[in-house]
């Protein structure tokens, strides 16, 4: 084999074995999106379903007098009051994450609140979906549900001539007014999850209808 030849060969192979190693990189990298998007959409619905349970466990029935749902714009929950809310700016704010708890005559669960905050240290924070319960002795205890959470955000719906109209938490009043609507007149809640594993993004959101 000449010198010419066998610098030729040496090419050859070294373009095929250029050529597999970004093959075998490019099919790595799908496997990884694939398996960071399915982690994502798992946990967005398992977050998804447990807030559904809470909302429709709350609504009313003939032997509950009704059930009390809040939201607030940019919010956690306090660690030491019931329904009682954090105000949260900046970066911990979680792109203005609302929270919200509900109240209702189950002994099991009489207080759920649901909210977002960052845990974790430098470039291990990450956005964490926490469900916050009282336990037998009345305390407040917060356990995290989910992790990859960028934002939680809430609208509510109200029938307007026939059609629903979507509203920001922070327009609805606690009372009857002319001016403003109130949490009598809410017919649906639509829950707005923002998740995210690395590059990976996932939007999810589901409406859930009031009796």
């Amino acid at each position: 084999m000449s010198l010419i030849e066998l610098m030729t060969s040496c090419m050859i192979s070294s373009s095929l074995v250029l050529s597999m190693s970004q093959s075998s990189i490019q099919i790595y990298q799908a496997f990884e999106k694939q398996q960071s998007m399915s982690l994502l959409q798992a946990e967005g619905l398992q977050a998804l379903q447990m807030m559904g349970q809470a909302i429709h466990g709350a609504q009313p029935t003939k032997s509950t007098q009704g059930f009390r749902l809040m939201a607030k714009d940019s919010a956690s929950m306090s660690n030491t009051q019931a329904g009682e809310f954090q105000i949260r700016k900046g970066a911990s704010s979680l792109d203005g994450s609302d929270a919200f708890y509900i109240r209702h005559d189950s002994k099991e669960k009489p207080y759920q609140a649901f909210f977002v905050q960052q845990q974790g240290y430098g470039n291990q924070r990450d956005g964490a979906l926490y469900l916050q319960t009282k336990n037998k002795k009345g305390a407040l205890q917060n356990d995290a549900l989910i992790g990859h959470v960028q934002s939680l955000q809430i609208q509510v719906g109200i029938t307007e001539l026939g059609q629903m109209k979507w509203h920001e938490p922070f327009m609805i009043q606690e009372r009857a007014s002319k001016k403003h609507p109130h949490w009598q007149e809410v017919k649906a809640i639509k829950i707005i999850l923002k998740l995210q594993k690395g590059r990976q993004q996932l939007d999810l959101q589901k409406i859930y209808a009031l009796r």
